[in-house]
């Protein structure tokens, strides 16, 4: 079986390879007039930032330049129809993957980037590593490699934010193991505080938390393998099924806050940030809402390794990239628009919110003892040793669904490891032909 070769189950595979590739200067958008952008950047710090600089394009290339933040689900669902229909947006954030970049590009609905390449140097902006994740062959059916299809503005990396008085008050430690971490979560159930807040009922936080297990006992071949569908990899693996017993363990040792099922992420970052709970498990972008909330009471660190000095491969990598869709009536003023959201002053922007832009952040940028510091540094070490991991749902067409749905079944107590392992197994095989 060739695992580089997905089942285009539409049969449209080169009639949207041959839309894909080619610049469509003369598509018609809503509004010839409007460089319309869509993102998951919905709620505050974020959108006011990213609704500026889109102000500040706009009065610096005389077009008016409108933004509408989505939920990650409401985007994935609206925007490929949007764009079928002639109403969608010129730029938006394209999850990687087979989350929705690939689907959109066998369908012919986003605009190669590759020729923009030179003229704003983008290959020296983004490390191979990182725009392997934005990469796709012109066909859509390879990821990781070929052509550039998105940009991303920020970067993501996952791992936990502490309260530091519950830290201080009880002398807890940071972290340097796996086992050191569950050390550290039973002493905070002893102390009667709730240890990990997360929830789940939006589904993605299942994926992260099991990402962050499964980090701890994974290598750089697998998991690259497994999401760019190179070599045999396969899902009933036993990192796989270590991962999911250990997520089961920790739920039942009561490691995560009660009525997790029932909580959003939202939900679970509001309990956090007005000070329920010892941690929480969330991704860089929550930094500038905690930070906010917590002040000077807030840290964060990445999940440690299984041993001292180990890698963990951990859930992230870049943000949600910017693509040009076909819907743009003008692809060389909307690559321009994608450029000035990596310009000096949005890096700085983002830096001044407390955000975690796509780079590697200067010393000066640091602030010891600070959540945004903290975090800062935490990137700028897994950039270094190229720790930075992958979001398992990039895996295959509609992968998500069933990965999330596998998960919640895990955790109700429905199946066990093994079956877990072998059902995402099966949907995945079958997400490719030989």
């Amino acid at each position: 079986m060739d695992r580089r070769r997905l089942l285009i189950q539409t049969g449209a595979v080169a009639a949207g390879a041959a839309v894909a590739t080619r610049m469509p200067h003369l598509a018609l958008a809503q509004d010839a007039e409007t460089l319309t952008f869509w993102d998951t950047l919905n709620g505050e710090p974020r959108s006011s930032l990213i609704e500026g600089l889109g102000d500040s394009f706009g009065e610096a290339n005389g077009v008016t330049v409108e933004h509408r933040g989505w939920t990650l689900e409401e985007l994935q669902d609206t925007l490929p129809r949007s764009v079928d229909s002639n109403q969608g947006p010129w730029v938006a954030q394209v999850n990687n993957g087979e989350s929705l970049q690939g689907p959109m590009i066998r369908g012919g609905q986003l605009v190669d980037l590759s020729p923009y390449i030179a003229e704003y140097e983008w290959d020296s902006f983004l490390q191979p590593s990182l725009a392997a994740r934005c990469s796709y062959s012109a066909d859509g059916t390879t990821f990781g490699t070929g052509q550039l299809w998105g940009i991303p503005s920020e970067a993501e990396i996952v791992g936990f934010y502490y309260n530091r008085q519950i830290f201080e008050d009880n002398g807890f430690e940071i972290p340097t193991t796996v086992a050191e971490f569950e050390t550290l979560l039973q002493a905070i159930v002893d102390a009667g505080v709730t240890p990990i807040v997360y929830g789940t009922a939006d589904k993605w936080q299942a994926i992260h938390m099991f990402g962050e297990i499964h980090a701890t006992m994974t290598t750089r071949e697998y998991l690259d393998g497994l999401i760019y569908r190179t070599g045999d990899q396969s899902f009933e693996d036993q990192s796989i099924i270590d991962a999911a017993t250990k997520l089961v363990e920790w739920n039942n040792n009561g490691f995560f806050v009660e009525g997790f099922e029932a909580l959003s992420g939202d939900d679970a970052a509001a309990l956090f940030q007005a000070g329920e709970g010892a941690l929480l498990m969330q991704g860089s972008w929550q930094a500038p809402a905690v930070k906010e909330s917590l002040g000077d009471n807030a840290g964060f660190f990445l999940m440690p390794p299984a041993e001292a000095g180990g890698t963990v491969l951990h859930v992230g990598g870049v943000a949600i990239p910017y693509s040009i869709t076909t819907n743009a009536a003008d692809p060389d003023l909307s690559a321009k628009f994608i450029n000035s959201l990596i310009s000096p002053e949005a890096f700085d922007a983002w830096i001044s919110a407390g955000g975690l832009p796509a780079g590697e952040i200067s010393a000066d940028k640091i602030v010891e003892g600070t959540v945004d510091g903290e975090l800062y540094a935490a990137w700028n070490s897994a950039l270094e040793a190229d720790s930075l991991g992958h979001y398992l749902d990039w895996a295959a067409p509609g992968f998500y669904d069933e990965l999330t749905g596998q998960l919640q079944s895990l955790l109700g107590g429905q199946i066990e490891p093994a079956d877990f392992a072998k059902a995402l197994q099966t949907f995945y095989a079958a997400s490719f032909t030989s």
